[in-house]
């Protein structure tokens, strides 16, 4: 019972609606991984198995199938996925940041706490806002008051200059610094604010840092907030409306699309089309050693199932075969090659079992 309802849903999906379904299978279980697992890893053999290996364990084994399967999906779930990937920018990202601890680090806490930028979201003719509470008690060990407090701001995660190893040169960066800050021992902790309009659309990041002078070498010692793990960057913030947003991602998402699913799909189908044509070649190669089978009505010859005491069989014309006939293989001189992709064919055959391309009239009539 088990294997019938097996049968019976692989000659499903062989069906048209059975080949749509896959289709849809395979782009839902790839934008979940995506986006509900966000996890790039878990979506590339969820691909494979959904978009290769389920199509053919149930007969679509026809590479163009195969490639309009994974071209869909790659086409597909780019702009798809992207609407979420944009609202996840949109939202802001944790809370406030502090500065991580150092070598030097005080054991009373962060020097730099609760920083920020608000608004979140804005226009190219919105001011924004940084703001962050220092607390001079907290300065590291062997240092003395903090001195100056700076700004960076750029497209570039973590950027704090001109030069960095993640982004290409040219991003811009706007810094912005503070000299003037509050000194004395009584000072317990102030508030540092920048008020700073960028003016220009896109998903900003942004950084601070703070000079302490040693008191001993008497050089300035620098901390910087505890940013993302990836780049030390803060996000924020993010100008431009859903649509200038969207627009502005969609470009990285489609690369990362092709790169990391689009590649690994067609270089496994890629492969698996190659052993299917070896095996077919052996095939064809095995079929052409066989020769032409004998027609036995057609000689004198007795039967070889006829005995010694039987009589042959009459050696005159035989009539036309019945339809349950086995016929002959197909001899050398039937065999011929495909014009388009040079494919070895045979007359009678009306398209390339290769390539798909009509054969010429030669080629379809018998000789």
């Amino acid at each position: 019972m088990a294997q019938q309802q097996g049968g019976r849903f692989r000659r499903f999906l062989q069906t048209t609606l059975g080949k749509i379904l896959i289709i849809l299978v395979t782009f839902g279980v790839v934008l979940a991984c995506l986006t509900v697992v966000n996890s790039v890893i878990l979506a590339i053999p969820a691909f494979l198995v959904f978009g290769l290996a389920i199509p053919i364990w149930s007969g679509l084994k026809r590479p163009r199938f195969l490639a309009l399967v994974g071209l869909v999906v790659v086409v597909a779930v780019a702009p798809v996925a992207n609407v979420y990937f944009t609202q996840e920018l949109l939202a802001p990202v944790g809370p406030s940041a502090s500065n991580s601890g150092g070598l030097y680090s005080s054991p009373n806490g962060p020097l730099m706490q609760n920083a920020s930028v608000t608004p979140f979201t804005g226009t190219t003719g919105t001011t924004f806002t940084w703001a962050v509470t220092v607390f001079p008690q907290n300065h590291p060990v062997g240092n003395t008051t903090p001195v100056e407090l700076d700004l960076y701001i750029s497209t570039c995660p973590g950027a704090t200059g001109n030069s960095s190893p993640y982004c290409s040169a040219g991003y811009p960066l706007y810094v912005l610094k503070n000299t003037s800050l509050p000194q004395g021992p009584n000072v317990t902790q102030y508030t540092v604010t920048f008020h700073y309009r960028i003016g220009s659309d896109g998903v900003w990041t942004w950084q601070m840092g703070i000079y302490t002078n040693n008191s001993t070498t008497k050089k300035p010692y620098y901390q910087l907030l505890a940013g993302d793990p990836a780049y030390n960057g803060i996000e924020g913030p993010v100008i431009g409306g859903f649509w200038v947003i969207y627009g502005d991602i969609l470009g990285s998402v489609y690369l990362e699309d092709l790169l990391l699913l689009g590649a690994p799909f067609f270089l496994v189908l890629l492969i698996y089309m190659i052993f299917k044509n070896r095996e077919r070649r052996r095939k064809e190669a095995q079929e052409r050693a066989l020769g032409p089978v004998p027609a036995a009505e057609s000689t004198g010859a007795p039967s070889p199932a006829a005995g010694a005491g039987q009589a042959p069989l009459p050696s005159g014309p035989s009539g036309p075969p019945s339809q349950g006939a086995t016929a002959a293989a197909p001899s050398a001189t039937d065999e011929l090659n495909c014009p388009k992709c040079n494919a070895v064919v045979y007359r009678g055959e009306t398209t390339c079992w290769k390539c798909g391309a009509a054969l010429p009239a030669s080629a379809t009539t018998p000789a």
